[in-house]
């Protein structure tokens, strides 16, 4: 009945941020994929597309990718180093800079394409080059992993995530008046989760330590933690795919 009033249940936060977490692991991967795309066709580079496996934990996941970005990133950080050689420190700060708004990079990306296309041989290439080597991808990741580090929501496996039918049947609702007002997932000791849970192993890690039987609540609170502390890094990751595709088409250069 509380649903129908605005207030919802504590299986539908649970459904509602198992699919969240489910979409946030293929976005990110996506979204490396369309960088990987777009830098061997400027760079020159030989980045594999990459794929969610959903039979590993979101982590693990999470951990290849983190993997993946770092190789990248070495290859960025030495385009970038000739960049800034080549346009001087001013230009190569506004690159580099944080991204304030979509037309101050417009304006350097029409600034590099003026006055250095001859100098780099490319603009797309390098100014991506740069912007990428600054955007601290892979360390967005890992700030997020390193904050869930307790969490048993990370060691779901991708595919269960969206099982909704198992994952609420496994997790009685009983209810308890011993439920804490605040959010469970930030209230709980060390969990110290294993790399992968099966859907019964993930009830048995929520409930460590809990006095309340709960469990459909446990659960939605550690996933909808983890959906949280994800956010900022898939909004980073979403930015910078914007913002190189929109600087790509505004410059008129053959592909290298």
């Amino acid at each position: 009945m509380l649903s129908f009033l605005g207030s919802e249940t504590d299986e539908e936060r649970l459904i509602k941020a198992s699919q969240t977490l489910y979409d946030y692991v293929y976005l990110y991967v996506s979204s490396t994929n369309t960088i990987f795309r777009i830098l061997n066709q400027h760079l020159g580079t030989h980045f594999p597309i990459i794929s969610v496996t959903e039979s590993l934990s979101l982590k693990e996941n999470l951990q290849l990718l983190v993997s993946s970005l770092k190789e990248m990133q070495t290859v960025v950080e030495t385009e970038a180093k000739d960049v800034k050689h080549h346009i001087g420190q001013q230009l190569y700060a506004k690159i580099a800079g944080p991204i304030t708004s979509l037309q101050e990079k417009i304006a350097v990306v029409k600034d590099l394409y003026e006055n250095y296309k001859g100098v780099l041989g490319g603009i797309c290439g390098p100014f991506i080059a740069v912007l990428l080597k600054h955007g601290n991808l892979s360390d967005s990741i890992e700030s997020a992993i390193h904050q869930l580090v307790t969490s048993p929501a990370l060691s779901l496996q991708v595919a269960d995530l969206i099982n909704h039918n198992d994952l609420t049947k496994i997790l009685p609702t009983t209810d308890n008046s011993s439920i804490p007002s605040r959010s469970t997932a930030q209230q709980t000791g060390p969990l110290n989760p294993s790399t992968s849970f099966s859907l019964p192993g993930f009830k048995q890690a929520i409930l460590q330590g809990q006095t309340t039987k709960n469990s459909l609540k446990i659960a939605a609170d550690y996933l909808e933690e983890a959906v949280r502390v994800l956010k900022p890094s898939c909004e980073l990751f979403q930015c910078i795919v914007k913002l190189v595709e929109v600087c790509i088409s505004l410059v008129p250069e053959k592909v290298q």
